[in-house]
């Protein structure tokens, strides 16, 4: 069955205190770099601007870029429920770890899953995506 035409252009069912940030400045009008309801936040997955760095310092790129849009929806480390690790190769996985330990807050770790696979560039050497909780009351910024 095919879609709507007036759905497919946004104008179907909206979803109480749905957020978005970032839609259109990185990949246009196909998707936003995070949705949020009022009690989870979505984020896309997130790659380093430079492709130039190592997969350490991608890492660390993709997790401060993750802090700036948690901050965006008021929240900080301490609401990430699950955190999603693609790696080009796996043989990354130690300098990913390095950037994460670095990064974590061992007082509140998130799940995280790692895996690795052919990512939509071959300059691209790690891609995170996450999920975080909302605060109650704090959810608006």
């Amino acid at each position: 069955m095919g879609r709507d035409e007036s759905t497919a252009r946004g104008a179907g069912p909206k979803v109480a205190g749905l957020e978005r940030a970032g839609s259109g400045e990185v990949a246009g009008a196909r998707m936003a770099e995070a949705v949020a309801t009022d009690d989870l936040i979505f984020f896309s997955g997130i790659t380093a601007q430079d492709t130039s760095l190592s997969a350490a310092e991608q890492t660390s790129w993709c997790l401060r870029k993750l802090d700036g849009l948690l901050e965006r929806f008021g929240e900080d480390q301490g609401s990430v429920l699950m955190i999603h690790v693609w790696l080009a190769d796996m043989r990354y996985f130690g300098a990913m770890n390095k950037a994460w330990n670095h990064w974590i807050d061992t007082a509140n770790p998130p799940a995280r899953t790692c895996v690795s696979g052919a990512l939509h560039r071959p300059d691209v050497l790690v891609e995170v995506v996450a999920i975080a909780a909302r605060r109650a009351g704090e959810g608006e910024s």
